[in-house]
């Protein structure tokens, strides 16, 4: 990955997880970049692979296997992965961050370091790599600058597993990356037949031993295949020869490491870890001298070290730390003990030796405190219990399920449960939000409401209605769910209601009133009929319905027709014996139109149709001379 390409990356979020900050490191292989983790809340070294090896699909596959069983090794002395993933291309692991300084830093300030000091820092190197092989796992590449020195003094192994991937992608010394900056630690058996083991990490751990003794490696020339060339055909020379004054239990301990047979060499990192601890005894049974007394690292390093190359040419900027020394009692006399002290001697050896094997276990595990587990724990509680052990307490912001801690109570940790952790270091809290799969209620035969209210209650809130036509049930109301009742429903998936959409009213609409009665009420609905004038539908016939035709109902639904009850009739006044003026005016302004037949006479003799008669209806007015009229306007009569 170039310059450019990396910085493009810094203020981006990978996997909607991890924020990348800033830019620390670049080599051949990938950068490393420092980020923040938002769903835990904790700084990481993000380290991301060059684009020109993840586009390589199966260099990328063996990557993301390595790295998933590194990811199961978990050990103080051991940088852990936390997490492997690719977003965009860009492939990644996310590995805990190690404030500090690498050893190779380290080195560097110093030159060299006296045989007590490279014996005090090879324990827990080997310690963590001890732990590797036990699990099985080969690391390939260690070297100073794959070990790392936090700021309160621990020892970790970065990079487990990295070299493999590199070697199964890229066979062969010609390949351009492949050795460069490795050769110097490589055991014969890697250059002759590409094949590594425990004891290849212990032949590169003798030569780092080597280079922490001298200040400079066995072995070196103009090229790698130079350099590889003589581990093959050349023994590791015994420190002492660069160094006068390496005692000779050191020097035996190096040349053991790195025999060229691997036959003869070393079985694994627990093996050199002993052999370490018994080198330790024999020192401290020697007087002391300057290059055995212990001193305190820190005293050689600059405050602000410069940037240094890691095991593929990465460069991290760390800081000093301090490992604190030991000291030996001096032993007076290196003579054969006479006959008289073999039992006070015999005692005080013994006493060494439970000394060593204490420091050893205080070193590998006894400084450590064990993660305890919590779950189903208080929150409050938990924090009291990590607390009581010395750990930094959080809690992560996103809870997760958990089968086994009932809701807001605690479901994990991170470190887990088990872990062995320095005092004062970090441990994540991770509520429950209680289980994944929870029994499906029974929400058939209830409103939509009710059931989104039931389901809600056990952590179910993606919910779907499907709706259907249904003549049994009330619209609105949940016929069936999907999953049925009594079933497990995760609550990552989504719950799906059918809903009762009713069904569609019949048109009856121009129908005879009993008619449309009798086809309503067969679909389970109720009628009720409402009466009009109406002018144009002849009476008796539906002029309108409500619901209107189509509409869903349930059943037992009031469908009310408006029935036509034939046009609005007028009251026609009795006007005989009125004058026809008058009456032609009355009859009018009731809305009814008139037509007279005058015989003779002005007077209304007779009138048609009588009673009632729809508004705008012809009213017929016959005239006499003799017609009836009322006690105002009665007809003259000549005759008395």
């Amino acid at each position: 990955m170039d310059m450019t390409a990396a910085d493009a990356l810094v203020g981006t979020t990978l996997a909607g997880r991890y924020r990348v900050d800033s830019r620390i490191a670049n080599g051949g292989m990938a950068t490393v970049f420092l980020a923040h983790d938002l769903r835990l809340d904790r700084r990481v070294a993000l380290k991301v692979m060059h684009s020109n090896l993840a586009r390589d699909p199966q260099f990328v596959q063996r990557f993301i296997n390595e790295a998933l069983a590194v990811a199961k090794l978990s050990h103080p002395n051991v940088v852990q992965v936390y997490d492997q993933g690719s977003d965009r291309g860009h492939v990644y692991l996310a590995m805990e961050y190690v404030p500090g300084q690498t050893l190779r830093e380290s080195l560097r300030a110093r030159t060299r370091f006296s045989p007590v000091e490279a014996l005090r820092i090879m324990v827990p190197v080997l310690a963590g790599l001890g732990a590797a092989h036990q699990a099985g796992m080969v690391h390939r590449d260690m070297k100073p600058e794959n070990v790392l020195i936090t700021r309160d003094g621990r020892i970790k192994v970065a990079d487990f597993g990295l070299a493999r991937a590199v070697e199964a992608s890229q066979q062969g010394l010609t390949k351009t990356g492949t050795l460069m900056g490795t050769a110097a630690y490589l055991a014969p058996e890697q250059i002759t037949h590409s094949t590594a083991d425990a004891r290849s990490d212990v032949y590169a751990c003798g030569i780092m031993l080597y280079e922490l003794l001298t200040g400079q490696q066995p072995h070196t020339g103009d090229s790698p295949i130079s350099v590889a060339y003589q581990h093959v055909n050349e023994d590791v020379p015994r420190p002492s020869r660069v160094v006068p004054g390496v005692p000779p239990e050191v020097d035996s301990l190096v040349m053991r490491a790195t025999e060229r047979d691997p036959a003869y060499r070393l079985a694994d990192a627990g093996q050199f870890l002993a052999a370490v601890f018994a080198a330790e005894k024999a020192l401290k049974q020697r007087p002391s001298t300057p290059e055995t007394a212990a001193t305190s690292v820190v005293e050689a390093v600059p405050a602000d070290p410069a940037p240094v190359e890691t095991s593929d040419g990465d460069t991290q900027t760390l800081h000093a730390v301090d490992l604190p020394p030991v000291d030996y009692d001096d032993y007076d006399d290196d003579r054969p003990p006479g006959p008289g002290l073999r039992t006070p001697l015999m005692v005080v050896g013994a006493l060494l030796l439970v000394l060593a094997v204490g420091f050893g276990w205080w070193m590998v595990d006894g400084r450590y405190e064990t993660v305890p587990d919590l779950v189903g724990q208080e929150s409050d509680e938990a924090r009291r219990d990590l607390r009581a052990l010395g750990f930094r307490v959080e809690t992560a912001e996103e809870p997760t399920y958990s089968d086994d801690a009932p809701v807001g109570t605690v479901a994990g940790t991170d470190p887990a449960a088990g872990d062995k952790l320095l005092p004062g270091t970090l441990v994540t809290l991770i509520l429950s939000d209680g289980p994944q799969h929870v029994e499906m209620p029974d929400v058939e035969g209830s409103s939509v409401a009710e059931a989104r209210d039931a389901l809600e209650d056990v952590g179910l809130t993606d919910v779907v209605e499907d709706e259907i036509t249904s003549y049994d049930n009330p619209p609105g109301t949940v016929i069936t769910s999907r999953p049925a009742p009594g079933e497990q429903a995760d609550r990552e998936e989504s719950v799906t209601l059918t809903i009762s959409a009713g069904f569609p009213v019949p048109d009856v609409v121009g129908q005879n009133v009993d008619d449309a009665k009798r086809l309503l009420e067969a679909s389970d609905l109720e009628v009720e009929v409402v009466e009009e004038n109406n002018d144009e539908v002849p009476e008796g016939q539906v002029v309108s319905q409500s619901p209107e035709a189509e509409t869903t109902v349930g059943a037992g639904q009031t469908v009310t027709l408006t029935v036509s009850s034939g046009p609005e009739m007028v009251e026609i006044p009795d006007i005989r014996g009125w004058k026809v003026d008058k009456a032609r005016k009355e009859l009018e302004e009731l809305g009814f139109t008139v037509t007279v037949h005058q015989v003779i006479g002005d007077r209304v003799d007779d009138y048609n149709p009588k009673g009632e008669a729809r508004e705008g209806a012809e009213i017929e007015i016959w005239t006499s001379p003799f017609g009836r009229g009322d006690d105002d306007d009665r007809a003259w009569f000549p005759f008395g």
